[in-house]
């Protein structure tokens, strides 16, 4: 593993802050959350990192041993970057049923009991084995609507519970609930947010939106922000940075498989354009911005990020032909054809009319 050292970025530099192992950073919480190597959870068959967080402000972070001068990273913030590769916890869907519980907590209608579950020669209607006979009135079993069940004071029965709709020992009316509300729809990490901490004081990287970058393996997302998006109070440049926080947007789960400060004098550009207004069945012009001299850049086009970040065009000119009218959000990838620098990410939105 490539330990963490004090390097001088005159040139292109990255600094794995973790990557499989914790040789050079150790563990903390952040308010609520927790952080810690997940035994079982793998990115390139090394262990990930397990961040338990309960919002934007409670987290894990990882403490730098031998801390690094942030004006390596930050003299050029456009240059500078932090990568990381996540994976977000799929929550488990909500279980259908009745509020409060499941249908199985309701009581049974006599008729609606298994057979293969009673003693042979058990029929619907008849009494379950090992109730008294004696201890039900003559056509108490099954109850008959109006009748007062066994043992019941009359004087403690709710009159509005002698209506026969609510005796009967069937199933519910239709209706009689009013309209069950649907289940509200398990939570899930959308947004990251990271905090660069140094003596000084911290920079905020903001709500980053995971769906605004693309898959590298099953699960696995690779989000690139330039160190020229995080903000603070004041100017750390100067400073050291000693820590690294990381926080979800809701109370869920999420792992880390990389997390790396690099700087690159000479970025890759990822500029696509100013936003566009076109037409349905229309072939629609796009082009991006010219790279610094020497990149050997590739590009990728997605023109609807609905479905996730895909290749969908290529070049640093193509054409797309929308069928449908709407506003469609559309993500330029520019990525090192030598895989020598990281990849950068714009977009632009289109509005396609009839």
């Amino acid at each position: 593993m490539i330990g963490i050292a004090t390097v001088a970025c005159a040139q292109d530099c990255r600094l794995p802050v973790y990557s499989g192992s914790l040789k050079d950073v150790k563990l903390g919480s952040w308010g609520s959350g927790t952080i810690e190597l997940d035994e079982e959870e793998e990115y390139l068959e090394d262990k990930a990192l397990k961040v338990e967080t309960t919002g934007f402000f409670a987290g894990g972070r990882l403490i730098l041993s031998n801390p690094q001068d942030a004006g390596q990273f930050l003299s050029n913030p456009e240059g500078g970057y932090l990568k990381l590769v996540v994976k977000i916890n799929e929550p488990a869907p909500v279980q259908p049923g009745m509020p409060g519980g499941f249908p199985g907590d309701m009581p049974m209608d006599p008729g609606m009991m298994d057979p293969g579950m009673m003693p042979p020669g058990w029929q619907p209607g008849m009494m379950p084995p090992g109730v008294d006979p004696g201890a039900f009135p003559p056509g108490a079993y099954p109850m008959e609507p109006g009748m007062m069940p066994p043992g019941m004071d009359p004087a403690m029965m709710d009159p509005a519970m002698m209506d026969p709709a609510m005796m009967d020992p069937g199933m519910m009316e239709p209706g009689m609930m009013g309209p069950m509300a649907a289940p509200e729809p398990p939570a899930k990490i959308e947004q990251l947010r990271a905090l660069i901490v140094t003596d000084l004081g911290a920079i905020d990287s903001g709500a980053i939106d995971i769906a605004d970058y693309p898959e590298i393996i099953e699960d696995w997302v690779e989000i690139v922000v330039g160190l020229d998006q995080f903000k603070g109070a004041v100017d750390v440049t100067g400073g050291k940075i000693e820590q690294i926080a990381l926080f979800g947007n809701v109370e869920e789960t999420f792992w880390i498989g990389d997390l790396t400060l690099g700087y690159e004098p000479q970025p890759l550009v990822a500029d696509a354009g100013p936003n566009i207004t076109t037409k349905v069945d229309v072939e629609t012009e796009f082009r991006a911005a010219p790279q610094p001299a020497g990149a050997n850049a590739t590009y990728a086009w997605d023109f609807d990020d609905i479905d996730g970040i895909q290749g969908e065009g290529y070049g640093a000119e193509t054409t797309w032909t929308f069928v449908t009218p709407g506003y469609y959000t559309v993500t330029l990838t520019v990525s090192d054809a030598n895989g020598r620098k990281v990849s950068r990410i714009d977009r632009l939105n289109v509005k396609v009319t009839e």
